[in-house]
């Protein structure tokens, strides 16, 4: 979680954020939103912005940036953390494939998140704590009381 990151604008609720993935060719809007699915859980929204100012989360920018974006994600992430600290929040991937590539961010990067938030993984609909070594399809991290 200390990688380069791009800067990013924040709605004022601080559900909302968008910023530019820049590459030699061309400048990509995101786009990542927080959605309320329960009193204390919000859903993870990521993706490109399309001209409607919507979310496309199937999108694949290929613009050679795919670690600062998700550097970028992760600082968002962590930012709505700090100012709804009691909310939880949902995500999963579009794609098997994006599902598993956040699988291995976690596993990755757990050292730098381990003393800050809780993370759990969801397999057919069940809650469990987080894995390193068990296929989830889907997680929720909240922060640790202080």
């Amino acid at each position: 979680m200390k990688h380069n990151y791009y800067p990013y604008l924040a709605s004022e609720d601080y559900l909302s954020f968008t910023f530019s993935s820049i590459s030699q060719k061309r400048i990509v809007r995101k786009k990542a939103e927080f959605l309320l699915i329960s009193e204390d859980v919000c859903n993870f929204a990521f993706g490109d912005l399309t001209e409607n100012n919507e979310i496309d989360d199937r999108a694949v920018t290929d613009n050679k940036d795919t670690n600062m974006v998700l550097a970028t994600v992760i600082r968002i992430l962590l930012e709505f953390l700090d100012i709804h600290k009691n909310k939880a929040v949902y995500f999963q991937g579009s794609t098997p494939s994006r599902t598993r590539m956040y699988q291995i961010i976690l596993r990755k990067e757990k050292p730098n998140w381990e003393t800050r938030l809780i993370v759990y993984g969801i397999f057919n609909g069940e809650i469990m704590p987080y894995e390193t070594d068990f296929k989830f399809d889907a997680f929720i991290v909240k922060q640790k009381d202080a």
